[in-house]
């Protein structure tokens, strides 16, 4: 079956669990350019395919359609899956970090606030 590029695009960002928006933040383009990409109305260009499939995590080929690889490979999931895989993944790090002794949970902490630093004005939105 033929899916078009804009179809591969908005398939691979509600599979991500993103909107428009997020897509377009995490790709550096504009929402509007976005939505005109998924509708069709307008073809993206070699850069702007490079930063969808970075911000999606999938190679320009799979966001052309010409990858053989299945979402399955790529670790895809529905959104009720993804929204479960993170809860396991939370309760696993909570656990994980309240076994801990104190001062191997306060420098656990301090690194992973060093990690996410970066992407708390992200997920403030």
């Amino acid at each position: 079956m033929y899916i078009n590029v804009g179809e591969r695009i908005r398939e691979l960002r509600k599979a991500r669990g993103l909107n428009q928006d997020q897509l377009a933040e995490l790709s550096m383009l504009n929402r509007v350019t976005i939505a005109k990409y998924e509708s069709g109305r307008v073809e993206p260009g070699a850069q702007a395919l490079s930063r969808m499939a970075d911000a999606l995590d999938v190679a320009v080929d799979d966001l052309l359609g010409r990858s053989e690889t299945s979402d399955k490979e790529h670790g895809l999931l529905s959104k009720d899956k993804y929204e479960k895989a993170k809860t396991i993944e939370a309760k696993l790090i909570s656990k994980g970090i309240d076994r801990m002794p104190p001062e191997a949970r306060k420098r656990a902490l301090t690194i992973m606030k060093l990690i996410f630093v970066e992407y708390a004005d992200y997920f403030d939105k």
